[in-house]
């Protein structure tokens, strides 16, 4: 999820470019530790009453503006403010200058930067950058006013285009914009670049086309790809609304989780774990299972002791 940001010293502007993927994602490293289960717990079973504590499970806006002199923890978003519109403009232009003049090349998919050195690739074939930027700040803003912008993506030949034009569609169809799915958007989900395919799917389910859309995340076209279809996944079962659409699936997920892999970090049978977790269909601290706890107590046992201890 490409995240840029800039700031004067005073003022501090976040730019999303898929503001619908949460921020609370699991790296499975992090959330091995107690303080990390106790939040998602704390959230996920409904118990917290500090809205604070939950922005991170929650989609947030494409663009967010914070008073770094008043607002240190970056908790008050300025941006829909009327009286910070002229620096919220001012922001919003220097990062997009910002983007063209260093090339930024982290709008490309995964799948664009292997067997060749991205940044040469792009000079010799005379990549269009700009219209990619253009595109890219407009799918995370995108308005029913972006559609004809966004039609013309999705069919582009140059696999990073139809990517973004799905986003946009995406972000309508989260923020119920637009209730049907274009059949070009729908024939994405057979998409052969597996980022394409599986954004797809994320739009078209809240689209009507759930059932497809989920086994289509579900059930990959190569076990190479799985991952990438469960974080999508991930991002669906983080939203109340979504959960009933997943759980015709849930065998298929339990059996996942106790057969793929679950041990190392990003392992497919942890994301699975996880998005069980979040459908309420499994305990957070039974996330990682007694083997990788036994696994942890080997490595720690014998280590030097923390000198000096913390206060």
């Amino acid at each position: 999820m490409p995240v840029r940001a800039v700031t004067d010293g005073r003022f501090k502007y976040i730019r999303s470019y898929i503001p619908y993927r949460q921020f609370a994602l699991r790296n499975y490293y992090q959330w091995g530790m107690p303080s990390n289960k106790a939040w998602d717990k704390l959230v996920l079973e409904g118990h917290n009453t500090n809205p604070n504590w939950k922005l991170t499970f929650e989609a947030h806006p494409a663009e967010m503006l914070f008073d770094l002199e008043k607002d240190p923890d970056e908790l008050h978003d300025l941006s829909g403010t009327p009286e910070y519109a002229e620096i919220l403009s001012k922001m919003r232009q220097a990062l997009s200058d910002h983007i063209r003049v260093t090339g930024d090349l982290g709008f490309f998919l995964p799948t664009s930067r292997t067997g060749h050195i991205l940044y040469d690739k792009v000079r010799k074939e005379k990549y269009p950058l700009n219209e990619l930027y253009t595109l890219v700040e407009t799918a995370g803003t995108a308005t029913t006013a972006s559609l004809s912008m966004l039609e013309e993506a999705i069919t582009n030949p140059l696999s990073e285009m139809r990517f973004w034009g799905v986003v946009g569609y995406a972000k309508l169809a989260r923020e119920k914009q637009i209730s049907s799915c274009p059949q070009a958007l729908l024939a994405l989900l057979q998409d052969s670049n597996p980022y394409i395919a599986s954004e797809a799917a994320y739009a078209a389910a809240y689209l009507g086309k759930s059932q497809e859309s989920v086994a289509r995340l579900i059930i990959p076209t190569e076990e190479k790809y799985r991952k990438i279809g469960y974080s999508s996944l991930e991002c669906l079962s983080l939203d109340p609304d979504m959960r009933d659409c997943i759980r015709p699936f849930l065998s298929e997920l339990r059996e996942a989780a106790e057969t793929l892999p679950r041990l190392e970090n990003e392992d497919a049978g942890l994301m699975a774990r996880g998005i069980l977790v979040n459908l309420g269909e499994m305990d957070i601290q039974d996330l990682y299972g007694p083997e990788a706890y036994k696994r942890g107590l080997k490595f720690n046992y014998g280590r030097r002791a923390m000198i000096p201890l913390p206060n």
